[in-house]
């Protein structure tokens, strides 16, 4: 039955808002009965089944009881209920009240009979059921636990638990039942033929049966109360079953147990169980054995939790060793059938990386440890009458098996202890191949007669106090996540009896006292082994290419050996693989191990090992002895080699010391040319500083205002200039006056030679704004470098603007003097600092440097858009006409005019990686 969820703005269907019917309520009036009145809620299991029989939803269903509640105390409930609630309770009730009554009548008749007998003898209520029944067995899971051990006792080869909507049936293939078991058994409360060692009698005496039913050694549950876990799990239980004798009869009983509730006086045994026989099975297919049919749930089972009692039945049956051997019979099998989660799990079958321990429909699959193949070391203790008997193997292979004196006498025979310690490696693979984690899956479970304990494994379950004892030397002792076993008792005993309420362990005895120390003695063993020896091995793969080191293996022996020396040990058996030791590594071993070898040998009497021991150690003093020649040998030539390296080590103190004489003088040699080189750039600097200033000098000397002579000088220059413009205008007139056609070429041959004369014009008006600098026209002979500068940082700047920031690198030490015209040098600047306006640069640079055949390199550097990377042929931008702006096109051919004039060049730098233009000017005197 599914969780019932609450659906927002209330459930509806077909029937809501349809008043229910006088025959509906009178099954509502039922229920609440039933329900003594108390659990109306929307969880619960008998309102969902009401609703679900009449068509009604859950809360409709719950609204009613509620009204019946309210026509009942008075007080709580629904106070907007159906009119007709108060008619079907008053006809209910006056049938309770004559039922009552007749049942008051029959209970005094009953009290006067035995007051008449006047015996004295205890009484049994009805509510014992609650007792040893659902208050007992608090948990779904151990409720269905007992029965199915109940199934493992009749001798069942096969159990099948099926889920059906409010419905669980278990059913087994067991001996069965017939009328005299019925009554003088499963009815008889608390009585167990188990526990009396009279359950299969008639089967040892009977011959005809001896092949079919085995008798058990021991059984599963011996307190005759497990056939109430019914009560636990529902309401009603239907039993089915046939006794595997011939002319046995059905049998069919069926179980109200609200019914021993209803009144504490009752007696237990005047409750009545319905019941009939047949001659043929009432149900296909059923021979023999039990069909528990278990009706009314009283909790939902929903699939996760179906899911985690089939993982907990996997353990419910020993998983460490073979139960069905204890017994000499077939195994024994549990299938879960679950109809409505088939399809379910039919679509994760199909899909190749499901999880097999998510598929509900199916046998529970009892493993035996070893058939994972988790290549683990592991210890298996076993009491055998007066004696213990101890195998330590590792990944499989046997170290060795001990007999000792047995001083637990309350433990019976048979019982044992198995535990398998986990390294990294172990868990991973437990992991990869059981679809949980070690940890989750429990670590130390304890099993009565091959069926488990409760709660004794589960995860942080620790009553035998490995972990408290771990935290006292955690480096020394393992914990339970290290590991994982079992803990078997076998037999009938009286020590080891299990706690009613089957979640409560054991009953803590004097053999359970005992059982803890023998616990903590194998426990020790283990640790004896593996923390001196694996773990320092630091490498565990947990597969079969796992190897262990020659240092543990000698300390594998020496563990040996040691048992084998004690007094109070016998050893059995040991592994065969100690030979080996002796043929792989014999150059390895030492003495001690063939001292610890004899005694084993020599325990176990083995005179083949002891001649393999003999003949072994003969060999390793030969080899020592040639060991002890190498050694001496190989002393001497260290010796010898040790001189050649002293002589070696004076040889290179003497070539160092050396070494070292000539770094000083070359060090002092190299600082006296730095300080030389310090001197003469101080003396460079010095030199440019005087030459500056006397720049300087003549250039203040020629500021202030202009006398006649100047301003006749400039108006001569500028009237020059005007007057070629005025002639070239005036032949253009002439010529387009008399019909003369003009060509593109024609007008940008004039517009070259009027923008030519006009810029000498602006370069005369900036020196007469400033000062008369020198005769701007005039060829002059001086520092080119000096002039540039001064020009450029005393005048020029002026005319920048803020939007653009200028720099000037000056790289040459001495004059660089040629014949030039001022007013071209300074065509040159404009035209340059024009066009990288015109490119948006916002920073230029000037750097002054000599190249190697003496000649100037002036580097002119923006930071502009560039040359277009169409460009093919930088030397085109210097071409007349050029532009990729709106200007001209003539600034550059001016500019490379005037060097070509100046008999110099103007280049453009195609190496340059930075952003923006570098041109080249080179300058030759």
């Amino acid at each position: 039955m599914p969780k019932y969820k609450r659906i927002k703005g209330g459930e509806k269907n077909a029937l809501s808002g349809v008043p229910f019917s006088k025959e509906e309520l009178e099954k509502v009036c039922s229920l609440y009965v039933d329900m003594d009145g108390k659990g109306i809620h929307e969880r619960n299991p008998k309102i969902h089944r009401l609703s679900e029989e009449l068509g009604r939803t859950i809360r409709s269903v719950e609204n009613q009881l509620l009204g019946f509640r309210l026509v009942d105390s008075g007080t709580t409930g629904r106070v907007n209920y159906n009119k007709i609630i108060k008619e079907v309770w008053t006809e209910r009730h006056k049938e309770v009240d004559e039922k009552e009554t007749l049942r008051i009548q029959k209970k005094e008749e009953r009290k006067e009979l035995r007051t008449k007998h006047d015996d004295f003898r205890f009484r049994i209520s009805s509510h014992l059921k609650d007792i040893i029944g659902k208050e007992l067995i608090t948990d779904d899971f151990i409720a269905v636990f007992e029965l199915v051990k109940n199934s493992y006792d009749a001798h069942a080869k096969n159990v099948k638990i099926f889920f059906d909507d409010d419905k669980i049936t278990i059913w087994d293939d067991g001996k069965g039942m017939d009328r005299d078991d019925i009554l003088n058994k499963w009815l008889f409360v608390a009585y167990s033929a188990k526990k009396e060692g009279i359950e299969d009698v008639e089967f040892e005496k009977n011959k005809n049966y001896r092949d079919l039913i085995v008798p058990k050694q021991s059984f599963a549950g011996a307190k005759g109360i497990g056939r109430f876990s019914a009560d636990r799990l529902g309401e009603r239980l239907n039993l089915t079953t046939r006794k595997i004798v011939e002319n046995s009869l059905y049998w069919t009983l069926n179980f109200n147990w609200d019914r021993f509730e209803q009144d504490a006086e009752d007696e237990f045994a005047d409750i009545e169980v319905n019941h009939q026989s047949f001659t043929e099975s009432p149900i296909p297919n059923f021979k023999h054995g039990v069909i528990l049919e278990i009706t009314n749930l009283r909790s939902v089972w929903p699939i996760d939790k179906i899911l985690n009692l089939k993982w907990s039945l996997e353990k419910l049956i020993n998983p460490f060793s073979d139960v069905e051997q204890k017994e000499g019979s077939n195994s024994f099998s549990i299938e879960i059938i679950s109809k409505k989660d088939i399809e379910r799990d039919k679509l994760l079958i199909a899909d190749p990386n499901h999880n097999p321990r998510d598929i509900v429909n199916g046998p529970v699959k009892n493993f035996i440890f070893e058939t994972l193949g988790i290549k683990t070391t592991q210890i298996n203790v076993r009491i055998e009458d007066d004696s213990i008997i101890t195998t330590l193997l590792d990944r499989g292979e046997l170290i060795y098996k001990i007999q000792e004196e047995n001083p637990f006498h309350y433990i019976p025979t048979g019982s044992g202890i198995r535990l398998f310690y986990l390294n990294f490696s172990a868990k991973l693979n437990f992991t990869n191949l059981m679809g949980i984690r070690s940890k989750d899956f429990g670590s130390i479970f304890l099993f009565n007669n091959g069926f488990r304990v409760f709660p004794i494994g589960e995860p942080e379950d620790d009553p035998f106090e490995v972990d408290r004892r771990k935290a006292q030397g955690h480096s020394r002792f393992l914990g339970t996540r290290e590991l994982i076993g079992s803990v078997e008792i076998w037999g009938q005993s009286e020590h080891f009896v299990e706690a009613s309420s089957r979640d409560g362990g054991l009953i803590e005895s004097a053999g359970t006292i005992q059982l803890g120390r023998f616990f903590e003695d194998t426990l020790k063993k283990l640790e004896r082994y593996v923390q001196p020896i694996l773990w320092q091995i630091k490498k565990r793969t947990g597969s079969e290419d796992e190897e262990i080191d020659f240092n543990a293996q000698e300390d594998i022996v020496d563990l040996v050996a040691k048992l084998a020396g004690s007094k109070t040990v016998r050893l059995l058996d040991y592994s065969k693989s100690f030979i080996d030791i002796l043929d792989e590594k014999i150059a390895d071993a030492s003495p001690e191990l063939f001292d610890n070898l004899k005694k084993i040998a020599e325990e176990s009497k083995d005179s083949n090992f002891i001649n393999q021991i003999d003949k072994s150690e003969l060999e390793f003093i030969k080899l020592k002895q040639l060991k002890e020649e190498e050694t001496r040998k190989r002393v001497l030539a260290e010796e010898r080699a040790e001189e050649e390296k002293e002589k070696r080590l004076e040889a290179d103190r003497l070539r160092k010391e050396e070494e070292n004489r000539r770094k000083e003088e070359e060090y002092n040699r190299l600082k006296a040319e730095e300080k030389a080189r310090e001197e003469r750039a101080k003396r460079i600097a010095e030199e440019q500083r005087r030459r500056q200033k006397e720049s300087q000098v003549r250039f203040l000397e020629s500021v202030g205002s202009l006398d006649i002579e100047d301003v006749l000088n400039l108006h001569h220059q500028v009237g020059i200039d005007a007057n070629t413009i005025d002639t070239l205008v005036t032949n253009l007139q002439r010529k387009m006056d008399g019909g003369t056609t003009l060509t593109s070429e024609n007008i940008r041959e004039f517009l070259d030679k009027v923008t030519f004369a006009n810029k000498k014009i602006l370069a005369v008006t900036k020196f007469s704004t400033r000062q008369n600098f020198m005769a701007a026209a005039r060829v002059t002979k001086d520092d080119i470098i000096s002039f540039l500068k001064n020009y450029l940082l005393n005048i020029y700047k002026f005319h920048l603007g803020k939007e653009l920031e200028m720099s000037i690198f000056d790289n040459v030490l001495t004059p660089f003097v040629i014949e030039f015209k001022p007013i071209e040098i300074t065509i040159i600047v404009d035209n340059l600092i024009s066009n990288s306006k015109k490119k948006n640069a916002k920073k230029v640079v000037f750097t002054f440097n000599l190249s190697k055949d003496g000649s100037l390199e002036i580097s002119y550097k923006d930071d502009g858009d560039g040359l277009d990377r169409m460009i093919d042929n930088t030397a085109s931008i210097f071409e007349k006409g050029f532009t990729t702006t709106r200007g001209s096109g003539l600034g550059l051919f001016h500019v490379r005019k005037i060097m070509a004039e100046q008999k110099g060049t103007i280049t453009v730098n195609t190496n340059n990686k930075d952003k923006g233009l570098e041109l080249l000017l080179n300058f030759k005197k």
